[in-house]
């Protein structure tokens, strides 16, 4: 029974397991403080990237806006290309057909007078009737 009475002499801590165990909170405690200022910064930073990915978000939103009125409006230059192509087309051939039916009648020495040319620069250097 020795062992037991020399066990109470152990409850007294020895200096410098108490300086170890001091040193040992500091240290916690400054790397506490690190943790928590970067936590911050982070923080920080994070607020300012999700204000950015917003105001691209306005901004892309903007962006497809116009484009899509941009696309209209070019569809509706198109349309209005197709029609004026399709005018021009028209009038070509008008004109190709009322060529091709003068080349097939035969050709008059006068022309009559509705025929006769509506310039008068013209109706100068022609035989007027």
């Amino acid at each position: 029974m020795m062992g037991l009475g020399n066990g109470r002499r152990s409850m007294k801590s020895p200096p410098l397991v108490l300086a170890a165990l001091v040193a040992c909170i500091i240290v916690l405690g400054f790397n506490y403080w690190i943790a928590s200022s970067r936590s911050v910064d982070l923080q920080t930073r994070i607020l300012e990237l999700e204000g950015r990915v917003r105001r691209a978000a306005a901004e892309r939103g903007a962006v497809e806006l116009k484009k899509n009125e941009f696309q209209g409006e070019l569809e509706k230059q198109r349309e209005q290309l197709d029609r004026i192509q399709s005018s021009h087309d028209s009038q070509l051939e008008s004109v190709n057909k009322i060529y091709q039916d003068e080349k097939a009648r035969p050709a008059l020495a006068f022309p009559p007078a509705a025929m006769r040319p509506l310039c008068p620069h013209a109706q100068q250097h022609l035989c007027l009737f």
